[in-house]
Formats: C-alpha cells, structure tokens, sequence
C-alpha cells in the first residue's frame, strides 16, 4: 500500500474460522488494508492454523496487531465468548478505531444425507448450535461491546453465506437451512440496526477442504457428480480470488445493508 489514503484506517477486525481456507484468506486479503493501530483477531479451533494465519498477516502488513483466539464456537459459553471479546478489544489506551468489521466465516456442511435419513438428533443440534445459535450470541456480544467503548466507530457485518440460502440442494438440508436462516438473522439486524453496514456475501463454488467433502459425503449421485466435474473442470476458485471480489464489494459499498451479494454477480 503506498499511503493512507489506500488504508482503511484504524480498525478492529474479527474473522472466524480463521485457522485456513476462506477464512484465513480473509485475514491475509484484509490486512493491507488496515491502518496504524490496527488489531485483527482471528478466532478458530487450532492454534497451529491460527500461527500460519498471523504469518501471512504479518508478511502482509506488520504494522497489524494479529490475536489468536482458540475457541470451539460449536461448544463456547457465552461467557467464554465474552472473555475472549473483552481480552481482544477491552484493553485500555487502545487506539479508538474508525471502523469494526465482523466476518461470519465459521461454518460447517453437516451430514451430507437426505432429510429422511437424518435421525441423529445430537447432530443435528449441535449442527445449529455452531452454524446458527453461536452466530447470533458472538454478534450481539461485539456489537454491544463496540457500542459501549467507541460509539462513534462504524460497524459492518459480514456474514459468508452460499448459494445454498437460497436454492434447495438434495441431501444438503442442514447446510441449506443454516445458510438460509443466517441470510434471514442479518436481513434483521440490517433492519433493527440501520447504523450497522450488513452483507450477506456468497464466496462461489471454492477449492477447499469443504468441496473436498462435498465430492465425496454428498449422497446425493446427482450433485455430487456436479461437483467432481467442477473440480475436474477447473471450475472451482481460489479463496483469494473470491476474497478480493469480497473486498472490492466492500469498498464500493453499492449494495444495500442486509443484501445477498454472490461473487457472480455483476
């Protein structure tokens, strides 16, 4: 970056899933971005993915603050997720940031199986508890937390969504649903929080861990020979490539607060 003027200025970030893939992505593609004073935490089950996160932060800018937090958002306290919050962004002489930024990335696809067959009602649970209820508990503990330590900072919300909201996959009902619902949670807070900048961001078909699963626990034959042809086809995309489509939205700010933007569209 050649000055301030290519910066965000000061900000706060917040990524989870942030150990790989998209989410550390997002660190990595973010971080120039950001100003002096900056500080991102990156939130995620393993400390090793969180160390190779902070290396590709720091390479990018060293000028950022990087924090890891290592906590299993499918199993987490409120409490916990409180302490994480307030141990990241509470400390005092902090410089005040001019924006806060949250991106929703922790998420998982679930059982792969068709909605007759998912009789494991353990899973599903749990399956809801991560994808949905810790969702909206991190969200409002932020949003609060922000609100009450530098009111005059802006706040944008950034939830990874899919296709998947939107369209019915066979044998995706859990990722639908919880794709779906989340989409529907952040259409709200735009509408409850006119103040808060939402976007519901649909990354594309990526090349990561969680095609990999797709082509091989989807049980449907249909889809799944869908998306082995478009790994064969090379029709999948790199995270970076979708998180630069991402940053390039954010920066253009055309979309409306609570809107689904994929990364196909124009």
């Amino acid at each position: 970056m050649s000055g301030q003027e290519d910066t965000w200025g000061s900000c706060w970030v917040l990524v989870t899933g942030a150990s790989r893939g998209l989410g550390a992505a997002i660190c990595e593609g973010v971080a120039p971005l950001l100003g002096e004073g900056s500080r991102m935490v990156g939130v995620a089950r393993t400390a090793g993915g969180l160390a190779s996160t902070e290396g590709l932060v720091k390479k990018a800018n060293a000028k950022v603050t990087f924090i890891p937090v290592v906590l299993d958002l499918g199993v987490a306290s409120k409490a916990e997720m409180e302490a994480a919050l307030k141990s990241s962004f509470g400390g005092e002489g902090l410089p005040q940031p001019s924006r806060v930024l949250l991106f929703h990335n922790a998420g998982t696809l679930g059982n792969l199986k068709y909605l007759k067959d998912l009789v494991d009602q353990q899973h599903v649970q749990q399956y809801f508890n991560l994808n949905i209820c810790s969702v909206v508990t991190l969200n409002a503990l932020l949003i609060n937390l922000v609100q009450s330590l530098t009111p005059s900072s802006t706040i944008e919300v950034i939830n990874i969504s899919s296709l998947a909201a939107l369209q019915p996959f066979k044998s995706w009902g859990l990722y639908c649903a919880g794709k779906a619902g989340r989409d529907m949670l952040f259409k709200v807070l735009a509408t409850e929080e006119p103040n808060v900048s939402v976007l519901n961001y649909a990354p594309g078909p990526l090349d990561n861990d969680m095609q990999n699963a797709a082509r091989t626990e989807t049980a449907d034959d249909e889809l799944r020979s869908m998306f082995s042809s478009m790994k064969n086809e090379g029709k999948l995309l790199s995270c970076s490539t979708s998180v630069s489509k991402l940053i390039d939205i954010l920066k253009a700010k055309k979309f409306k607060s609570g809107d689904h933007v994929d990364f196909y569209d124009e």
